[in-house]
């Protein structure tokens, strides 16, 4: 994936018909990730997508200045977090990293859910936001990027410094973690054990639990 966006970014630096086409190929491969880096900062909706675009602009502006094999996913972050923060000071809005629960793929309604677990969900993912601030600042960080943001392993570990495999062992310890200050209770320890699932790569956040007896001991074991 690294490769494919490195490439891309080659194409659109070197400009004219095949880099407009490059930067069109970024935008439907990253824009979903710009939108929730957005987000992070920009509680409406309408906003967010009005920056996305803003964010993409300066990408075509500014994107022969990027140095090929640095880190491309911090530097495309590093410019939307710029520009959600200039439209906070610009409506004098004071700039604020605070998580809402509506971030968190956990509360998305399911074709399988009854009102009452949509509610329950949503619930839980209000407890997630409001303890992720009791973890070290790693290990909320790659909790963010990878259930807020919804980044792969690869790319948080490119955001982050680390090796893939470095966070894959620290997503599953900043679960293990963040199991221990979430509210008691059933709910609760089928949600991190579903994380922990996600963290292990079996299977997405969003989609219907279909876990068997073996996999889920296997988790347990990780």
């Amino acid at each position: 994936m690294t490769d494919i966006l490195e490439a891309l970014v080659g194409r659109a630096a070197a400009g004219g018909d095949d880099g407009a086409d490059a930067i069109a190929a970024l935008y439907d491969r990253l824009n979903g990730t710009v939108y929730n880096w957005v987000r992070f900062y920009i509680r409406d909706g309408h906003v967010a997508e009005d920056l996305s675009q803003e964010v993409w602009l300066k990408v075509a502006q500014n994107v022969s200045k990027y140095r090929p094999g640095t880190n491309l996913l911090g530097w495309l972050r590093a410019i939307t977090k710029n520009t959600a923060l200039d439209y906070l000071r610009s409506v004098q809005r004071r700039p604020s990293e605070a998580l809402y629960a509506d971030h968190l793929e956990l509360d998305q309604p399911r074709v399988d859910q009854s009102p009452e677990e949509y509610a329950e969900r949503r619930v839980l993912a209000q407890a997630v936001a409001a303890q992720l601030k009791k973890l070290r600042p790693q290990q909320r960080q790659v909790l963010i990027l990878r259930f807020f943001d919804g980044l792969s392993p690869a790319q948080a570990a490119e955001i982050m410094g680390k090796s893939d495999g470095a966070v894959r062992t620290l997503t599953v310890r900043s679960l293990r973690k963040l199991a221990e200050v979430m509210p008691a209770g059933e709910s609760s320890s089928q949600l991190i054990e579903e994380l922990l699932t996600v963290a292990v790569g079996r299977n997405r956040v969003v989609a219907p639990r279909a876990e068997t007896r073996e996999a889920r001991a296997h988790v347990a074991t990780r």
